[in-house]
């Protein structure tokens, strides 16, 4: 094994690189005036009803929008928020321009009548970032996109997305952090803060449980209050209490019957009363009966009704008494209290000239920083610089920055993988020609949706005599095999379980099995390279050496991989979510992606027929083995945890729990840990999973022999389940077991214990909210207990 080259020199490099992407830019408004909401209150009472409700109505979609009073436009942003333009009194409020951003900015390369380029740093997709663990590095990341947004004048970015990975064949996984609440709001957080730094806004979404695409517009959720509030809501209070973002998007489903965006006491009793969230509500686009009721979501308490066309429908339901003027007002004034903070009101003029430079690199350290190290038989990886690599699969040439949809960034280029183990190794050429060629002829190209560009897909190469000879020559030529496997998906559709998408088809079962055989004959290693969207199947990992999940990196996946492979970083990601063994122990495996009611062909309804039991909290408590358990991901180092202890328990006091640990680099190299703090509760009058995640923290880079003490706070509030008959969380009385670990398998792990003495209410909910439709029975729907 060689030396891992320190990490410290090229973080500090693009440190002071985005130093000056950390100061907010000049603010023109007067610090003396009156708060953003008083402003926005006087503004509306000078408005006229008319430019009221165009504020509320968004101006339209694509090229045919018509935004009012725009002062300078941005070529492929999401749409808009109108402006007002009455300058004989005075009033001159722009247009705001939003746009879509869960991988970086999505706005178009090119302009009309311009010959410049505007491009945006694809980053990597949320799945990957957050298997980081490292709320820093996902922050600074938020931070570039921030820069991006105001150098080129976009106002709100319509990300980050944080809904649950209920289930791994969801489409739009990629563009989510996680399985499990906390990890989803303390990465969302981190990346809300990054952005709203460079005085731009950030839009959390799609509250809530938009967890499949499969007739996303209609399909109901069905599922108990305690389901909501702990699963599929917690992250996005975590979210709103840790960075105040700006907006928040509601979910094209319904939940219980009724669209999310036509529920008040998800938008007003849950949203505004519980958490106090100031910011404003926008639909997603197109979303609910917006083209026969768009007042019930204003009635509602929701905001903005994107992307318009509802403004004749709000005029007419004023007139018949069902909306108030008063409600108006208040949607209005909530939209402007944003909107006065925007680049565009205090009337900033894009420079167009971020520093795209420095971005790659940071995206390219992210990247490599969060990928996966899953398996590493025979210390198979890290391979030495001068190594001599076959690199096989198609998916090397045809790599994937990011996945499809509203989620793609027009980006100046994509490194792909067999570019990047150039740049790194001495490669087999005969291979890469080949398989060049192979792409050339075979690929198929996919018309883009949503406003997005169109990409391509190509089925691996099947083994053909040509193919053969190339693997026996290179198994006596080369010291490795690389094999390299792609998977895309994206916004508006489900994955199947089903050969080429979860599981691997033949043609690939088939190169990794030829590849091993040739290559462990000749003594030599063999690892596989995971360019995937989401979770796939890996049962036959047991046939390779190595297994690197690098999901999609973004712009610089090929770079990124490279240095994780060369070890010129030592991989220090961590799993967000479950790889089962096979599909069908997923929980949820037998209601998604729901059921087909009204015989239209699609399914209407889909059951939370787990419960709370999502992800790990299933497998822990029901005993459930899996291929690699949620937090997972080895090193080239070695780290021993000790000296675990209660520093504090203020818990009676609904104060805060805090724990801490010693990580010691106990290895040859230098390296990260991103440590784990499992709580398992006393089973009182509510069951509970045997364990969850309460708290996390990463280490500095350890040298070898060197140690960190880390610190870990839980609040009362992550401590607390939902009482759904009490309408309160609360933590019950008992004795707690705390694991700080490196994963979510926690056998080995010694426990330290604390006590709550008695009772805690935490606090009290809305009563009734979320509940079931009437004549649904909660056994009917949560069908797995314990």
């Amino acid at each position: 094994m060689h030396t891992i080259p320190a990490m410290t020199t090229v973080a500090l490099g693009i440190t002071l690189a985005l130093a000056g992407c950390n100061q907010a830019p000049a603010d023109a408004t007067n610090h003396n005036a009156p708060a953003p909401r008083q402003q926005a209150d006087a503004l509306v009472a000078k408005l006229t009803l008319d430019e009221k409700l165009s504020l509320l109505s968004g101006p339209g979609y694509g090229p045919g929008a018509a935004p009012i009073n725009l002062k300078h436009d941005v070529a492929g942003v999401a749409g808009y928020i109108n402006g007002v333009h009455r300058p004989q009194d005075g009033i001159d409020i722009p247009t705001i321009k939003l746009a879509d951003g869960p991988a970086g900015l999505r706005i178009n390369a090119s302009r009309d009548n311009d010959p410049a380029s505007y491009y945006a740093t694809a980053w990597p997709i949320g799945s990957l970032l957050a298997s980081s663990w490292d709320v820093d590095l996902v922050r600074q990341v938020g931070t570039a996109i921030g820069e991006e947004m105001q150098q080129y004048g976009v106002d709100l970015l319509l990300a980050p997305g944080m809904n649950i990975q209920r289930n791994p064949l969801n489409g739009r996984n990629f563009e989510y952090y996680s399985e499990d609440p906390l990890v989803t709001g303390k990465m969302g957080a981190a990346m809300v803060s990054g952005v709203q730094s460079q005085g731009v806004g950030a839009t959390i979404k799609h509250f809530f449980g938009n967890n499949s695409e499969t007739n996303r517009h209609d399909i109901d959720d069905l599922g108990e209050a305690r389901t909501f509030r702990e699963i599929y809501l917690r992250g996005f209070q975590i979210a709103i209490d840790d960075a105040h973002p700006w907006a928040i998007m509601t979910s094209y489903n319904k939940v219980n019957g009724t669209y999310v965006n036509e529920r008040r006491d998800a938008l007003q009793q849950i949203l505004r009363d519980e958490w106090h969230f100031d910011g404003l509500v926008m639909s997603d686009w197109f979303a609910g009966d917006v083209k026969t009721a768009p007042q019930r979501q204003v009635m509602a308490g929701q905001d903005l009704i994107e992307p318009g066309n509802a403004k004749p429908l709000l005029q007419e339901a004023l007139k018949r008494g069902e909306l108030s003027e008063a409600q108006i007002n208040e949607a209005a004034s909530r939209i402007l209290a944003k909107v006065i903070k925007s680049p565009s009101y205090r009337r900033q003029t894009p420079n167009n000239q971020p520093d795209l430079t420095a971005h790659a690199r940071l995206s390219r350290l992210a990247g490599a920083e969060s990928m996966v190290l899953l398996r590493n038989e025979r210390n198979a990886l890290p391979l030495a610089s001068n190594s001599r690599v076959a690199s096989f699969g198609v998916n090397q040439i045809n790599t994937y920055k990011g996945g499809t949809g509203s989620g793609d960034v027009n980006a100046a280029k994509t490194v792909n993988i067999a570019d990047g183990l150039a740049g790194r190794f001495h490669v087999n050429q005969e291979l890469q020609r080949y398989y060049r060629a192979f792409y050339a002829s075979h690929k198929v190209f996919h018309e883009g949706k949503f406003g997005a560009r169109g990409h391509y897909t190509c089925e691996e190469a099947a083994l053909d005599a040509t193919l053969e000879s190339l693997i026996s020559s290179a198994a006596q030529q080369q010291e490795v095999a690389v094999i390299s496997i792609g998977r895309q998906a994206g916004e508006g559709a489900d994955r199947t379980d089903s050969k080429g998408d979860y599981r691997l088809n033949d043609a690939e079962m088939q190169l990794i099995e030829r590849v091993s055989a040739a290559f462990h004959s000749a003594g030599k290693k063999v690892v596989v390279v995971l360019n995937v969207n989401g979770v796939i199947d890996t049962s036959w990992s047991n046939k390779v050496d190595g297994v690197v999940l690098a999901y999609m990196a973004g712009q610089e996946t090929g770079n990124a991989l490279a240095d994780v492979l060369s070890g010129a970083i030592n991989p220090s990601g961590k799993l967000t979510q479950t790889f089962p063994t096979n599909y069908a122990s997923v929980p949820s495996s037998t209601t998604f992606p729901g059921r087909d009611e009204n015989g239209d062909g699609k399914p209407d309804r889909i059951d939370y027929n787990e419960g709370i039991y999502v992800g790990y909290r299933y497998y822990s408590t029901f005993g459930k083995a899996v291929a690699y358990p949620f937090g997972f991901g080895l090193s080239y180092t070695r780290f021993d945890y000790g000296e675990p202890r209660v520093v504090s328990n203020r818990l009676d006091e609904q104060g805060n729990l805090i724990l801490s640990a010693t990580i010691t680099n106990s290895g040859q190299v230098s390296g990260r840990e991103a440590a784990q703090v499992y709580i398992a509760a006393p089973q009182g009058t509510l069951s509970k999973p045997a364990i969850e995640l309460k708290a996390f923290a990463k280490t500095a880079l350890l040298a070898p022999g060197s140690a960190e003490q880390l610190t870990f706070t839980i609040p009362a509030s992550l401590l607390a389940s939902f009482a759904p008959q009490r309408n309160a969380w609360i933590i019950e009385p008992g004795s707690y077991r705390a694991y700080i670990a490196p994963s979510s398998d926690i056998h080995g792990i010694t426990p330290v214990t604390f006590t709550v003495a008695k009772e805690l209410v935490v606090s009290h909910t809305t009563p009734g909210a979320l509940a079931l439709p009437a004549g649904v029975a909660a056994k009917a729907v949560t069908t797995l207990t314990p």
